[in-house]
């Protein structure tokens, strides 16, 4: 069963142990909203778009902006309800697990999915709150009280997250040489996707038996937004085997572009292995809890190249690649990890998204 342990949210104070300063950390550059925002200059711009193409991570100061400021406040306000959804019985959350249904969204208990395709079992539970439920772009999901008694909460978030990514996206258009809205465009609110808010909880491991929380894989959409107050992302340094923690910062989101964002650059944009394990030194003994929004391309979108600017210029060489539909591309990497569905080596390797399958063109 997993662990009830309250979280605390940082306007009550942090009590969590602190991360330890002898572990090698990952090199993310910190990009300031505000300055995307005001564009007084193009610097920012530049060091979003290296980032992108370099690491595919990087630190976002939400500091000093309307949006940074509602989305802080908001994430004490989930991390609150989190401390709620988590702590009720195993039996009740089980009531929204729709895995055999294959859908993406509810709940997902301890060990539920694989890590690995030798059929390694996940260490942390998920709750995904579908966007398109929560601003009623499809019929809502059957949901616990502690989840329909806050979906204004909910919605809130998901509009204060849109306002970060437009302007993430606008950057990351222009630099590519594209119109400002190109991947605004491909990210309507109102349009289905799979876009949602992931709550995860990772109780304590016994040292004896650690293992990965969350296997190594790279994220499925466009741009990730996560808060998390422990220690236990990693990521793979490109061109290495080296598996480096991502030290959390203040005031500070973690984001991270997805297969997506690959596809449609043609490759000059990069989505980086990464993985969860047991937080480091004295954070190992605390509960896990992080938030999650996954922003992704519509349902129907072909996961193709774009033309134009950079793209044509840098990109695969101007062969067109044979895309999918991002429903498509959601369904097969996220089927085969569960363990309703898992069937071994092959099907995990065919779960995998840009670090395993090099884009797939025409002759």
């Amino acid at each position: 069963m997993a662990s009830t342990a309250s979280y605390p949210s940082s306007r009550a104070g942090s009590t969590l142990p602190p991360f330890p300063d002898d572990l090698p950390t990952a090199p993310l550059v910190t990009i300031s909203l505000r300055k995307l925002v005001e564009n007084t200059s193009g610097v920012e711009h530049e060091r979003l778009f290296s980032a992108a193409k370099s690491l595919g991570f990087f630190y976002l100061d939400v500091r000093g902006t309307p949006e940074g400021k509602h989305l802080l406040r908001q994430a004490d306000d989930l991390f609150d309800l989190m401390n709620e959804f988590f702590s009720l019985p195993v039996e009740e959350k089980a009531k929204y697990d729709f895995a055999a249904k294959k859908s993406y969204f509810g709940y997902k208990g301890i060990g539920k999915e694989v890590v690995d395709g030798k059929g390694t079992r996940d260490k942390n539970e998920i709750y995904n709150i579908s966007k398109d439920d929560l601003l009623s772009v499809t019929d809502p999901l059957p949901a616990p009280a502690v989840i329909t008694t806050n979906r204004q909460t909910l919605t809130s978030y998901i509009t204060t997250n849109t306002a970060i990514l437009t302007t993430l996206f606008a950057s990351l258009s222009t630099s590519l040489q594209l119109p400002s809205d190109t991947f605004a465009s491909l990210h309507r609110p109102a349009a289905p996707s799979g876009c949602h808010v992931r709550f995860i909880s990772a109780p304590p491991q016994d040292p004896s038996t650690r293992s990965n929380a969350l296997g190594e894989h790279t994220d499925f959409g466009s741009l990730t937004i996560l808060l998390n107050r422990l220690g236990g992302l990693q990521v793979q340094l490109p061109g290495t085997e080296e598996w480096v923690y991502v030290r959390p910062m203040p005031g500070c989101a973690i984001v991270n572009l997805g297969d997506a964002m690959v596809k449609f650059s043609g490759g000059i944009l990069r989505s980086n292995l990464h993985r969860v394990v047991s937080p480091p030194g004295e954070q190992a003994k605390e509960v896990r809890r992080s938030l999650v929004y996954f922003s992704r391309p519509e349902h129907d979108v072909v996961l193709t190249r774009l033309r134009g600017g950079f793209v044509d210029e840098l990109g695969d060489g101007g062969v067109e690649e044979v895309g999918v539909s991002a429903r498509e591309w959601l369904a097969r990497r996220h089927i085969g990890r569960k363990i309703e569905f898992f069937e071994g080596k092959e099907s995990w390797e065919g779960s995998m998204g840009t670090e395993a399958r090099p884009l797939v063109v025409s002759q």
